[in-house]
Parts: structure tokens; sequence; C-alpha cells
């Protein structure tokens, strides 16, 4: 059985998907721009919005890691208030801390592939 990507989506922390829509906007409003100083064979611009998209790149995985490390804490909070707890507890509560972090790796992975595109600029012999 999967989860419904809806349910995925909607599962992992608000606060940090937000941080990654913010993220992955400014990492492909650079992209767009990096495409069109590509046309305009400009190598500085390009260098720049590269530059812009790592650093959305660079922040999207430190959320991520941070999304990971506050739910596991926050998990095994409420896991020693109650005393233990029941394994389908657990392991559902893990696997909702874990959403947030695989979103945000795949959003680095876009990031830096948005970035490996359309960098060589080509010149008329």
């Amino acid at each position: 059985m999967r989860m419904p990507f809806t349910e995925f989506i909607t599962s992992g922390d608000l606060k940090f998907i937000v941080v990654f829509v913010i993220f992955i906007g400014m990492a492909l409003y650079h992209f767009t721009k990096k495409v069109q100083s590509k046309n305009k064979r400009e190598a500085t611009q390009l260098e720049y919005h590269n530059n812009r998209i790592d650093s959305a790149a660079f922040w999207i995985i430190t959320s991520a890691v941070l999304s990971l490390l506050l739910g596991l804490m926050h998990s095994f909070y409420f896991i020693g208030k109650s005393g233990g707890g029941a394994p389908n507890l657990i392991f559902q509560g893990i696997s909702f801390t874990l959403i947030t972090p695989v979103l945000g790796v795949v959003l680095f992975m876009v990031c830096k592939m948005l970035k490996g595109i359309f960098n060589s600029i080509n010149t008329p012999s």
C-alpha cells in the first residue's frame, strides 16, 4: 500500500513546505532569467543566476535537515511523555517526520539540475 501524493504533501510540516515553495520559486525565477541571459550571451549574468539557484538549493537542503531534526525531536518527546508507545504509533510518527526532508531533498536535486542546464554560451565561430 502506498501513500497518495496529496496526503504525502499535506502531511508535511506546513512551515517548511512554505519555505520550500519560496526557494523553489526563487530558483525557477533565476532559471528563466538564466535562459534569457544565455540567449543574450551574457556570461556574468549566467554566473550570477547560477549562484542564486545554488543559494536556493543550499537553503532548501538546510531547511530539510532542520525539519528532520525538529520532527524527530518532536516525535521522541511525545513517545517519552507517553511512557513508551505502541510500535504502530512510533512508526507513524517517524514516517510523518520524514515527509518534509524527502520533499526537501527532491527540491534540492531539482535546483541542482536547474543550475546545470544551459551553462555553456554558444559563441559564433
